[in-house]
Order: C-alpha cells, then structure tokens, then sequence
C-alpha cells in the first residue's frame, strides 16, 4: 500500500513539474498571446514613433485601461482605449490644432493618448511613476505625492504597479514586434522548445 502512495505521489509530482515547465517555457509564445492581446499595431506603433515612446508602454497603457476594449467608457467619463477624459481630449485636440476627434475611434485615441503621455514625460522630466501617477490621479495629486509625500489613493498605486509589471509581460512576449512587421511569426511550439533547450544548455553550462 504504502508503495503504491509513493508511485502515486512520484507520477503527481512529475506531472505537476512537466505542467508548470510547459507553462513556464510555452508561455510567452502560446499563452502569453491570449492573455495579452496586441491590437492595432498599425496606430500604436505610428503615433509612439511620432511621440518618441517605447510602443509596448504604450500596450500596457491600453492594457492596464481598457483591456483593448475600444468602446470602453469609465463611471466618470473617461473614454476608449486610453481612457482619455473628454475635457482632455478637447484640450489635446486644441494644443494639436485640430477639431476634436471622436475618442471611441481607436487611432484618434491613441493619438491622443500618446501626445498626453509625452507631454506628461516632458513635463516630469521622464519620471515614469510620476507620469503614471498624473494619468491615472491628476497632476495636482501627482505632485503632491511627490514634493509633499501626501498618500496616492489606492487605486493610482495599483495603475503604477500593473503598467509597469505588463509591460515588462509585453517586452517578453512581443519584443519589438514593430521592428518586424511583415517578418514571418516563429511557430510557438518550436519556440517553447527552444527556450527549453536554452534552459537545458545554461543548466548543463552551469550559466
């Protein structure tokens, strides 16, 4: 009896190891994709070129916002894909000389959103948590927690965390994927593979 638990308890431990090494290896390329999704890359990457930004800073906005839904719209109005107040978009649209856009159409508002994002970074001198803090709480509360050490509510340290921990998800799962366009997409399961023999070679190298 007691053989027969220790096999059981082998095989649910070998499986359980293979499990989470699948996960881990194929993740990026497999799963990765379906958790965080890439959608209009075609805007994404023209406008963060314009605004000189890292383009998957701009996804983990998107993502942390809105999820990619477009025709998403917040309780207090925030709206799209960035969620962009409408007062701030009628302020962008104004400072980019132009009549205001429609911000549940995907290109105007991630054009809007990355001219907020780098008129933000400029003004804070490219100091990301601030930044981040100012688009998700205002600047008035952005400053203040800065200078005066006064609380951020709970939620703008939440955004903070989530677009910089999904960015990092999408630098690892994407790469500069707008540095190949048009490039052939490696097939996920020869991908995984390969990251497992990479991980075999490092152990084995003792790296």
């Amino acid at each position: 009896m007691k053989k027969r638990r220790l096999i059981q308890f082998i095989l649910v431990s070998f499986i359980t190891v293979f499990l989470i090494l699948g996960f881990y290896f194929f993740f990026p390329h497999v799963w990765g994709e379906v958790l965080y999704p890439l959608n209009y890359q075609d805007s994404i990457s023209k406008y963060a070129k314009e605004k000189n930004l890292d383009p998957n800073f701009v996804c983990a906005v998107i993502y942390t916002e809105s999820r990619f839904n477009y025709d998403s719209v917040s309780g207090a109005g925030a709206t799209g894909l960035m969620q962009i107040m409408p007062a701030t978009g009628a302020g962008i649209a104004e400072r980019l000389g132009e009549p205001m856009g429609n911000l549940l159409d995907p290109d105007t508002n991630i054009k809007y959103g990355t001219h907020y994002l780098r008129e933000q970074l400029d003004k804070y001198d490219n100091d990301l948590d601030l930044v981040l803090a100012s688009y998700n709480a205002g600047g008035g509360r952005a400053v203040a927690w800065r200078l005066y050490g006064e609380a951020l509510p709970t939620e703008t340290v939440g955004f903070i965390y989530k677009v910089k921990n999904t960015k990092e998800m999408y630098d690892k799962i994407y790469g500069m994927w707008w540095a190949n366009a048009g490039a052939e997409k490696p097939n996920p399961f020869y991908q995984g593979i390969q990251n497992f023999q990479d991980f075999v070679k490092d152990l084995i190298l003792g790296q």
